[in-house]
């Protein structure tokens, strides 16, 4: 099972290494060409685009890899739908904030580009649809070349003159749109109709929604809290710096978290297995960190140095904790997969809630009274502590399971 799960997701991972292969590839003439507040305003895009990955399909896309046969293509119409709606919405917030005070705070980079932001909810949303749509074809290598195709175009369309980073940045998810064309195709006599399969699987945005916009929105705000106290230039600096260090890492990690919401499910009526599964899975993703937090020690910041040019300010110490902090989230974010495939979301949902309140009240708590380095000491121990209560739960849920199904035989 372990060597086919990593078979799978070698193949997911390739396609993801190869498009941020070629983000690296691009860097170092990017990060001359831009400013480290340039990169810092992407961040915050960025932070908007990792929101509308997890919730711009009000998570029926989740549903698909383990969704009947004939619920498949109305899963992918309804997570289409969802995400275009969900883009017009932000169009027209965004229209009605620019005309208020919040145009000076460090969101107003974005609020001055309304179209930008509801194309970016729009589209990127349509992408995680059809990618969850290829999952559950198997198609894991056509999967891949979205991958590339999102690293490699962002690449490409930043470095020609006049588009920029931003818009650069959602257009380089067009392959999403795939799945949108798949959404003209006629219904099959024996599919399901979308407003079906609303109410079949109204569980994913009743119960998992809420859940996963606090664990993203929790996520996003330490990039917020670093442009609003420190500037965009720190934020830039922070987030090239984690996007560089964990990039190997992470595209295992998410590859593989995709990849485990097809295989815990088929696993989720032998618990012992599934326990064993993760146990194994941890194991290597904690010597894969071990291995690299060592070579980010010796050769971490001439690397960087070398690779973002003189304007960034980079410190060995800054890559390590940023390095602590990233790999603890890449070791326990794939296997919280089991409690979705368990149906624990009122768990998953308290865990969440923690993060998000902590990181809302705390970091910004932190942030005013403390420099930028003795901010990034307390983000590696945050992260430490919550994703270390966050493994804790997921074997918990798994044990609670063996035992409910050995006392149901």
């Amino acid at each position: 099972m372990l060597s086919k799960i990593f078979r799978r997701v070698g193949s997911v991972a390739l396609g993801t290494g190869l498009g941020q292969g070629l983000v690296v590839l691009a860097t170092p003439y990017l990060a001359r060409r831009y400013a480290p507040a340039d990169f810092g305003a992407l961040a915050l895009l960025l932070t908007v685009s990792n929101i509308s990955l997890t919730v711009a399909c009000l998570r029926y896309d989740i549903a698909l890899p383990s969704s009947k046969s004939e619920d498949v293509r109305a899963l992918l119409v309804l997570s289409t739908l969802v995400a275009g709606a969900l883009g017009v919405v932000g169009v027209v917030l965004t229209l009605g904030l620019a005309a208020t005070p919040a145009l000076e705070t460090p969101a107003g980079v974005l609020l001055r580009h309304p179209w930008l932001l509801g194309a970016c909810v729009a589209i990127v949303g349509c992408y995680q649809a059809t990618s969850a749509w290829l999952l559950r074809r198997g198609a894991y290598g056509a999967f891949a070349a979205m991958r590339v195709s999102q690293g490699g175009g962002f690449s490409l369309l930043a470095a020609l003159p006049g588009l920029g980073l931003l818009w650069a940045h959602v257009a380089s998810f067009a392959a999403g749109l795939i799945g949108a064309v798949q959404v003209l195709r006629r219904r099959g006599a024996h599919e399901a109709r979308w407003t079906e399969v609303s109410q079949r699987y109204r569980e994913f945005p009743l119960l998992n929604l809420p859940g996963a916009v606090l664990d993203v929105v929790g996520y996003s705000i330490c990039i917020w809290v670093v442009a609003s106290h420190y500037g965009r230039g720190s934020a830039g600096e922070y987030s090239q710096v984690q996007r560089l260090i964990g990039a190997p890492l992470m595209l295992i990690s998410i590859s593989l978290g995709q990849i485990l919401l097809k295989h815990t499910a088929e696993l989720a009526h032998d618990p012992a297995q599934l326990h064993a599964l993760l146990a194994r899975l941890l194991r290597v993703l904690v010597l894969l960190s071990g291995a690299a937090l060592i070579i980010l020690w010796f050769v971490g910041k001439p690397v960087l140095s070398l690779i973002l040019g003189p304007k960034w300010n980079i410190s060995r110490e800054m890559v390590l904790l940023l390095g602590v902090a990233v790999f603890v989230r890449a070791c326990v974010s794939p296997l919280s997969t089991a409690l979705l495939t368990l149906r624990r979301f009122r768990l998953t949902l308290a865990w969440q809630a923690a993060y998000f309140c902590s990181a809302a009240l705390i970091m910004p708590l932190v942030a005013a009274r403390a420099e930028f380095r003795d901010y990034l000491r307390f983000y590696a121990v945050h992260e430490i502590a919550f994703y270390g209560a966050y493994l804790y739960l997921i074997f918990f849920a798994v044990r609670a399971h063996t035992c409910a199904e050995s006392l149901g035989s």
